[in-house]
């Protein structure tokens, strides 16, 4: 038997014409788009999770799944709300000085 991992991408208006690519292990897997939840069968161990989206990325994300188990997580950009009134002023600093926080997992 095999255990889930199930990725939901929140519904913004940042970003939401763009897809972020997921990357598990290191390896690119496939994209989601806004509002989209995909969903991965993997063996039982260990995995690091994260995403881009051009040169930008998020926070890596470790975690251990077990047999028959299922490990839900939400991903997006913090720009929302706002802050997305703020994009003009926001972006600059993450694209300069926290590449790897301009989307979250969690």
């Amino acid at each position: 038997m095999s255990a889930i991992l199930e990725l939901k991408r929140t519904n913004q208006f940042s970003n939401w014409l763009r897809n972020f690519k997921v990357f598990l292990n290191g390896i690119e897997y496939e994209k989601i788009a806004n509002d989209e939840t995909i969903r991965y069968e993997l063996e039982p161990g260990e995995y690091e999770l994260y995403l881009k989206i051009d040169w930008c990325g998020s926070n890596r994300y470790s975690f251990t799944i077990q047999e028959n188990e299922t490990i839900k997580l939400e991903c997006g950009c913090p720009i929302r709300g706002w802050k997305f009134l703020l994009q003009p002023f926001i972006m600059p600093y993450y694209i300069f000085f926290n590449l790897d926080k301009y989307l979250y997992i969690k």
